[in-house]
């Protein structure tokens, strides 16, 4: 149980930092300027960051359905749904980040707007992740896996 506990902090700790690598690209992109090849790698490590959370989030899930889904839908029936809701809205952030990060670094030199399109859509994942890691502490706060 303790591994498990230890991957559900860790797969918090990526949550957190994921919200703040996605503001990352979509400041920088706003302006739609041609991708420096700083920025492009941070596009890259953003993206797998974003994925290395829903990852680890994966990989925790049997041992929640198994250990904290079934009290928490007695205890706390309203929290229980609101995973439910975290793991839809982590789905967009991981979608989102993806598509953005292929569209800025696919997108032609003289393609501002893709660039602009792409930074709006780090936002969206950004704002949508901070939910998510939201959600993610309160319910872990609720009832979290065993100590």
């Amino acid at each position: 149980m303790t591994v498990l506990r230890l991957l559900e902090s860790i797969h918090g700790h990526l949550g957190v930092l994921a919200v703040a690598a996605l503001l990352h690209p979509a400041i920088l992109l706003r302006r739609g300027r041609p991708l420096s090849r700083g920025l492009r790698w941070s596009i890259g490590l953003t993206t797998a960051l974003v994925a290395l959370a829903f990852a680890t989030g994966l990989t925790i899930y049997d041992g929640y359905r198994e250990h904290v889904r079934p009290q928490l839908l007695l205890e706390h029936y309203d929290t229980a749904l609101l995973f439910e809701t975290k793991e839809h809205i982590a789905w967009a952030v991981l979608t989102l980040a993806l598509g953005a990060g292929v569209a800025a670094l696919v997108s032609p030199r003289d393609a501002k707007a893709i660039r602009q399109a792409a930074a709006a859509f780090y936002a969206v994942a950004a704002l949508l992740c901070l939910v998510t890691a939201s959600l993610g502490t309160w319910i872990t706060a609720v009832g979290g896996f065993p100590q």
